[in-house]
């Protein structure tokens, strides 16, 4: 069905210095998101077993992975306390001189992170002067599409209105996504395997991974011996803890990187392999969420070599 395009809307900047509500009431044609709305409510009537729209936490996403250690919890998408979400629709903004995705998230009350996502701003740009912007009506957070199947579809499976998902992504229409790909839900109704929104940013295509900034150059690898599997590793990412690969969890957290159990692109692959532990540079994810690493010191010290890996044993977790 062609009509699921973009989310509701009731504001817009209406000069270079203010972005104040022009008329709660007002649909933007950009495009007439309440028809669009029309035509997903329509789509989700034809499909089975619709749930109300934020009646509590998903029920039907994919089993949850084994938790990675006590560290780990503090990486987990956490809930807020109080009504899952607003009644009221995704608002759309006219970005002003001066704005940027974190004074536009004070103003509106939504994190960043949400922000850049809701638009697939990638990396770490900022928006441009007369962009509009979605603002999502809560903070969000990221859920795989496990299969190639419509975001109405995905919606459902994940016990939403379809129309919800049209208040966090920039969505033309309600064309399947395809596998592995992401999407942004409200974070108060995500599911326990839901990917933080804030640890990583919008690649090719939306798919998430690791900012340029943790990126790293050659004298980053000097305080771990060469050769060894943690040199590799350093010499990919910034990496600003020492000591052995096993303890790499702990001391990212400790410097302030978020970890978790999801591989993306760019992250940072910690293992047990022997007693010192194994760590190891995510290249790519693929569409079945089986993930290609590189390393050194597998096949022999100081030696590349790629793998493709499932997640689960020997991986412990990623450091995003």
């Amino acid at each position: 069905m062609g009509g699921f395009r973009g989310a509701r809307v009731g504001l817009i900047a209406t000069d270079d210095n203010d972005t104040r509500l022009l008329n709660q009431g007002i649909l933007l044609r950009v495009p007439d998101r309440l028809v669009q709305h029309t035509c997903v409510a329509v789509a989700a009537v034809l499909l089975p077993l619709l749930a109300p729209r934020a009646i509590g936490a998903a029920t039907g996403a994919a089993s949850q992975l084994p938790r990675l250690d006590a560290v780990q919890a503090s990486a987990a998408i956490e809930r807020p306390a109080g009504p899952l979400f607003t009644e009221r629709p995704a608002q759309l903004i006219k970005v002003t001189r001066g704005d940027s995705l974190e004074s536009l998230s004070a103003t509106f009350h939504v994190d960043s992170a949400t922000l850049r996502w809701a638009n697939l701003l990638p990396d770490l740009s900022q928006p441009r002067v007369g962009a509009q912007l979605i603002v999502p009506p809560q903070d969000g957070a990221l859920v795989r599409a496990p299969r190639t199947e419509p975001p109405s579809r995905l919606a459902v499976d994940l016990r939403l209105d379809p129309r919800v998902i049209l208040d966090y992504n920039p969505l033309p229409d309600d064309t399947p996504l395809p596998e592995g790909s992401y999407i942004q839900v409200p974070r108060a109704v995500a599911p326990e395997n839901a990917l933080d929104n804030a640890a990583v940013v919008p690649q090719a295509a939306g798919i998430p991974g690791v900012p340029s900034t943790q990126l790293a150059g050659l004298h980053e690898a000097d305080g771990f011996p060469y050769g060894q599997c943690t040199y590799y590793v350093a010499l990919r990412r910034h990496v600003t803890w020492a000591g052995d690969a096993g303890g790499w969890l702990s001391a990212a957290h400790v410097a302030g990187r978020p970890i978790g159990h999801i591989p993306v692109a760019g992250a940072i692959a910690v293992m047990w392999g022997s007693w010192v532990g194994h760590v190891a540079f995510v290249e790519r994810v693929n569409p079945n969420g089986t993930f290609v690493v590189s390393e050194w010191n597998v096949r022999g010290w100081a030696t590349y070599d790629e793998r493709t890996l499932a997640n689960g044993a020997p991986v412990v977790g990623f450091i995003y």
